[in-house]
């Protein structure tokens, strides 16, 4: 990806925060002066601005959720929140990580230095390293959710919004206790429970835990096991304290911990690109076929139900290599069930989090309030998946035809590998091909915050802070950080290389020496010292500062100005650890051990300005307009490891800025009975950071785009017991000044070029077709061996064109300039103009439609029934900034349903309630892999319909 204007072309609250009152027990609120069965709006206090005030004061757009509210839109988790907020969209992404997106604003970078483009935070302790996928809600204070780029407010900056989960905390003088027990299909048991202890008049302890176990909803279909089940469990203990009026505090420890099988993408699509035998009508045959067939072709998701020619990845085309294969190991119809994989193991997924925090609060005087929060935040994550997830049809050895075998190697075959079997270190034995990844890691960040606030009578406040943030991904020299990928057809090549004495790579390459364990956990045998896999460690350590704040200013009783200014300053480092594949011990030093040291240094003044207007109207209604400019911006960053000696992309990716502009509008109106938010927004977003894989290797690079939009958030309670609401979310992204090379159309379309593969890296070249022609002519003639085009890719003929009759030959680039080079020199690809194309998970339109109705105390029992519905449509959107066939993602819907029975005097409450009822099955984002891979797409699905019961009682 690059800009037009670069030389180089480069490889790559709302309404819903009103409703909440609504929700709770004390949902409905009497006006004194309407008539006795009129119903009105009740609001909730948030703390965006870091004081208390009222959603609808708030001249900020956000959203906001209390825990009454969470349980019945049926909120789960961070995933779940895009049913409930405008302009937001949610996928998982190929690692361990997700993309939580605002507006169209997230993290679509792919790096252990990216900073997140939507802040995740925990009573405003900024999470750099999060669980918002993994981890559930339980015992929430409320959630609010902040669109649009901060800085001003919170600790760390951010250009999407911020995503801020408020615990609950002790109360003093009372005990409190709760329960939840919840059964569901997929033989779902979830349990909540909290208990808050009075430590004489000023101290108190809450002790809150939830536990979740569910079987799976995917199928392995090699081992016959349900996977992508749910074993996961979490507990938090906060002490708080008020020694004196003016001082007051608490301290929380917080644990998550899972283990279980959960899948960390999805199947595996493809449109197979098959072998060929021809070109322009010159036959190809043995050893050139193996750089014909890129794996996977561009198709629509609809047409890609096919497994990928393994002979176009690098694991299945070394298998050739080894002798173990002679041809595609994967030739059969893909079962088109997207919930089914084909895994040779299961799937291991294990997470942690320790968090501590640490909250004092110190008046000075009437007026001034001092806050120091302090956090700790270790986490450990690390997931075990098949590569491909889909079975090989062929086993090792076994097929009729020629092996091509490196030379010298068939002396040496049936003793390495006797009947076809490889027993490879960490995959176990086995004679058909297996590839296993692995992705993880482990982090500590410590972050001090003091904020000092103003509350006087008079036209000025202010509200100041600072923050220091100190994290690192830990010990590069633990196993299970980073990524690797596993195959033992690498495995096999590897000690086919070593019984050749080092023939094949130039060295002899040490292989861990242990098999995996009976229960097929591949972490147990993993070293991180062996070269037979394809390794990549990023160790990356952050040292950040920033100065920030507001100043208010009443200019009239209606008329509040606001300027809130930042300081950032951004500090990176990471070691040089070279990717690893094939490495002998003379190239490489061994696992984690560092040969060098990346830094960058990021420094940033941004900002926000702007004006909140509150007309008085009458003693019911109220309006808020409000406009603001502000400056969004996050840190540049330090892009992964190449090979030792490689200069395949930048060391470092620049940061993003926001120019955003916003409009907006909050009025209760109508007796307090409806309630419209309005919101429009522009951004000049400069430098929005994108990934693409280069070389096995994810980099990441700079682009330009625009962002408008529109919210509409409304309320209404027709009548006694109802209320009816409506968020529409409208967004219109375009890429500006932008051009790249389409992996999978690397030819643009050209007819005069043609797509081959690199027979030593695996990687794709183009060259013109005329060049590919003539040299497969020379084979066809005998001037040439068989196999000699294989060094079309790596530039073996590059300035022989005229010793072949052939000259120069010209295609026009992205930027509409005519392009000369040889017709036998190899080039990455011709770039495509991308101006106008949307932003990946950025949806034209999404919109939810809820209705509630209360009976209240049926029968005169005292127990209310409410009965809820909630549906949610989200417009179709792309997973890549090609917008191809290939990157297209169908719209969808969703329906939630419950109905809640509740006892508020007895504190007995029983809901069923049923999410995606109809069973949607939802592609909410793709991972498009390598040209070593293949060019597959891993997918990622939203869950399937859940169901169940559950229990509650409070003391």
């Amino acid at each position: 990806m690059t800009r037009k204007t670069d030389s180089k072309t480069v490889l790559f609250a709302s309404a819903s925060a009103l409703a909440i009152g609504l929700f709770g027990q004390t949902a409905w609120a009497q006006d004194s002066d309407a008539p006795e069965s009129t119903r009105t709006l009740a609001t909730v206090t948030v703390t965006t601005q870091k004081t208390e005030q009222s959603v609808q004061d708030v001249p900020i757009a956000v959203s906001a959720f209390d825990e009454d509210a969470i349980n019945r839109l049926q909120l789960t988790g961070g995933a779940d929140l895009v049913k409930a907020v405008p302009n937001v969209s949610f996928t998982k992404g190929q690692f361990t990580g997700s993309n939580f997106k605002i507006r169209g604003i997230g993290n679509d970078a792919v790096a252990q230095s990216s900073d997140a483009g939507v802040g995740i935070h925990q009573n405003d302790v900024p999470l750099g390293a999060n669980f918002l996928y993994e981890q559930e809600y339980f015992d929430i204070e409320r959630v609010e959710v902040l669109r649009g780029p901060q800085g001003t407010l919170y600790g760390r900056n951010s250009t999407g919004g911020v995503v801020n989960i408020i615990t609950r905390k002790p109360v003093f003088g009372e005990f409190q206790a709760n329960a939840a027990l919840t059964y569901g299909n997929y033989n779902t048991i979830k349990g909540q429970g909290m208990v808050n202890v009075p430590v004489g008049e000023k101290v108190a302890l809450r002790v809150a835990g939830a536990i979740t176990s569910r079987d799976g909803y995917t199928d392995n279909t090699v081992t016959g096991n349900d996977v992508n089940g749910r074993e996961l469990w979490s507990v938090r203990a906060t002490l708080g304290f008020e020694p004196s009026d003016n001082f007051r505090g608490w301290l929380s420890y917080e644990h998550f911990d899972e283990d279980d099988d959960r899948i960390r993408s999805g199947k595996q699509l493809c449109k197979k690109d098959p072998t060929k035998t021809s070109f322009a009508g010159i036959p190809i045959t043995g050893l050139d076929t193996l750089i014909t067939s890129l794996g996977c072709q561009d198709a629509p998701f609809s047409d890609s139900y096919d497994r990928v020619n393994s002979a176009g990845t690098l694991g299945g085309g070394l298998g050739i290599v080894a002798g173990l294969l002679n041809g595609d190991a994967y030739n059969t119809p893909l079962d088109p069930n997207l919930r089914n994989i084909e895994s040779a193991l299961d799937p291991v997924y294990k997470a942690q989090q320790d968090l501590y925090t640490l909250k004092l609060e110190l008046d000075i005087g009437e007026s001034l309030k001092l806050t120091s929060l302090t956090s700790r935040n270790e986490t450990d994550q690390v997931s075990v998946d098949d590569y491909n997830k889909i079975a090989p049809t062929i086993a090792f050895n076994t097929t009729a035809g020629p092996f091509f075998l490196a030379p010298g190697a068939e002396a040496v075959y049936d003793l390495l590998f006797p009947g076809g079997v490889v027993s490879d270190p960490q995959l176990g034995v086995s004679n058909l091909f297996r590839s296993f990844d692995i992705s993880g890691g482990a982090t500590e960040t410590t972050t001090q915050e003091f904020r000092l606030q103003s509350d006087y009578e008079g036209p000025f406040n202010f509200n100041l802070g600072m923050i220091y943030v100190d994290g690192e991904a830990i010990d590069p020299q633990d196993n299970q950080a980073g990524y690797y990928v596993l195959s033992n057809t690498l495995s096999a090549l590897t000690q086919l290389n070593n019984a050749l004495g080092g023939a094949i790579f130039g060295g002899l390459t040490p292989l861990d020496t242990s098999n995996p364990d009976d229960d097929g956990n591949v972490l147990n045998s993993l070293e991180g010292f062996g070269r037979n896999y394809f390794r990549s460690l990023s160790p990356y350590r952050l040292k950040s500062k920033a100065f920030f704040g507001e100043g208010y200013y009443d200019v009239t009783d209606e008329l509040k100005f606001t300027l809130g200014l930042r300081y950032t300053n951004d500090e990176k480092e990471q070691d040089i650890v070279p990717s690893a594949l094939f490495a002998p011990v003379a190239a490489l030093p061994e696992a984690g051990v560092p040969i060098g040291l990346l830094e960058a240094d990021f420094q940033e003044t941004t900002g926000r300005i702007g004006l909140d207007w509150s007309p008085t109207l009458n003693a019911t209604d109220d309006t808020l307009v409000y406009a603001f400019y502000s400056k969004g911006y996050k840190g540049g960053g330090l892009n992964p490891p190449q090979p030792a000696g490689a200069n395949l992309f930048p060391q470092t990716f620049e940061p993003e800025f926001i120019d955003a502009f916003e409009l907006g509008t909050k009025n209760t109106f109508a007796n307090n009975t409806q309630s419209l938010n309005v919101t429009g927004f522009y951004y000049d977003y400069q430098g929005y950071q994108i990934t693409q894989i280069v070389n096995r290797t994810s980099a990441n690079f700079n682009v330009d785009a625009k962002i408008s939009g529109l919210e509409v958030e409304y309320l209404w309670t027709p009548a006694d017991n109802w209320l009816l609401t409506a968020n529409l979310g409208l967004l219109k992204s375009e890429l500006q000044g932008t051009t790249g090379i389409d992996v999978l159309d690397r030819t643009n379309g050209d007819p005069n070029f043609v797509t081959l593969k690199n027979a030593s890296t695996y990687s794709n070249c183009v060259v013109s077709a005329q060049g590919y022609a003539t040299v497969l002519g020379a084979i066809q003639g005998g001037l040439l061996n068989n196999g000699d085009s294989r060094g079309l890719c790596s530039g073996a003929f590059a300035g022989s064109e005229a010793a072949f009759g052939l000259g120069n030959v010209t295609y026009v680039d992205g930027n509409g300039v005519t392009q000369t080079i040889g017709a036998l020199t190899p080039f990455d690809g011709i770039s495509k103009d991308l101006d106008g194309n949307k932003l990946p998970g950025a949806p034209e339109m999404t919109l939810n439609l809820a209705a509630e109705y209360t009976f209240n105390s049926l029968n005169n029992s005292g127990w209310d029934m409410t009965v809820r519905g909630d549906f949610y449509y989200q417009d179709d959107s792309y997973s890549r900034v090609f917008n191809s066939q290939h990157d297209e993602l169908d719209s969808w819907t969703n329906l939630n349903l419950s109905l809640v029975l509740a006892n508020e005097e007895s504190g007995w409450g029983v809901e069923a309630f049923a999410k995606n009822v109809t069973d949607e099955e939802v592609i909410t984002g793709t991972y498009l892999t390598d040209d070593s891979s293949g060019l597959y797409s891993n997918i990622f699905l939203t869950e399937p319909a859940l169901y169940g019961i559950t229990v509650r009682k409070s003391w």
